[in-house]
């Protein structure tokens, strides 16, 4: 499959005028998306919890997790993301993929709107 990132906005989930742009890697093999610790401190984004993930090396690491809304493409969606912290990579999840209601094209290495199930 293909590598790409793309630009999404990223916006605290009760105040949508605090607002960044952000890339991100996509990466369907990761549940939620990361985003920079920084920038989501710097929004204001309220923290929920910590959460356990297992990563690509095989440990397990904990990381913060809250909610924003993110925007791409004229969709937007409120989802879960990581609050990624330095040397973490900045990813796009599948959740949030599933949840904004878009699947990945890797031939041509973009994002393609899908039709969401309710099957």
């Amino acid at each position: 499959m293909g590598q790409f990132t793309v630009q999404m906005t990223v916006a605290h989930p009760a105040d949508p005028s605090r607002s960044a742009q952000v890339d991100l890697f996509v990466d369907t093999g990761a549940t939620l998306s990361w985003l920079p610790k920084e920038l989501l401190e710097r929004l204001e984004v309220p923290r929920v919890g910590r959460r356990t993930f297992l990563i690509a090396d095989g440990r397990k690491i904990e990381r913060e997790t809250g909610g924003v809304v993110l925007r791409y493409d004229g969709t937007q969606a409120n989802v879960t993301v990581v609050f990624a912290e330095q040397g973490d990579s900045y990813l796009l999840g599948a959740t949030s993929l599933e949840t904004l209601g878009f699947g990945v094209d890797p031939i041509n290495l973009r994002l393609i709107p899908q039709t969401l199930l309710a099957l």
